[in-house]
């Protein structure tokens, strides 16, 4: 058994409802909730005009690669933040915007971005610095599931 961590991730975005339940599937393998220690992640009680915020515990290494991965192949940004093990690994921030390459930061436990000095010093014009920065922090749109349930008939 590895090194246990817990795990917040924020998702926007809009999925097909025809991919809810996937999504669901590896929401449940990673025993993920509506908030720390509640109840369990149910598809039919989605948040209204905000994005989905999903926490875990006791995740090993603190990921949930089957989460980034679905949220990456549908175009989901999220925002993905993952404690620390001491002695095993750092903290870590985990930034989709959709559609570019995930970017990953050095993190608190606090969920906040650090920016090692040896980082800070290698920029020689601040606006460069600010920009990345900035890029560093990723509005997180609502999510939404489109399209209607279908109904089977004969």
């Amino acid at each position: 058994m590895g090194d246990r961590a817990p795990v917040h991730i924020t998702i926007g975005g809009t999925l097909p409802r025809e991919h809810l339940a996937t999504f669901a599937g590896h929401a449940a393998d990673y025993d993920l909730r509506t908030e720390w220690d509640s109840e369990p992640f149910d598809p039919a009680v989605l948040p209204e005009g905000e994005p989905l915020e999903l926490y875990g515990t006791e995740l090993n290494g603190g990921q949930i690669p089957d989460i980034d991965n679905f949220c990456a192949e549908h175009g989901l940004p999220f925002r993905r933040w993952s404690g620390g093990c001491l002695g095993a690994f750092l903290p870590e921030i985990i930034l989709f915007d959709g559609a570019s390459p995930m970017r990953d930061y050095t993190a608190s436990e606090d969920e906040y971005v650090l920016f090692p000095p040896s980082w800070i010093r290698s920029f020689t014009r601040l606006r460069d610095l600010k920009r990345a920065i900035d890029r560093a922090e990723v509005t997180i749109p609502a999510f939404v599931v489109s399209g209607s349930v279908s109904n089977d008939r004969d």
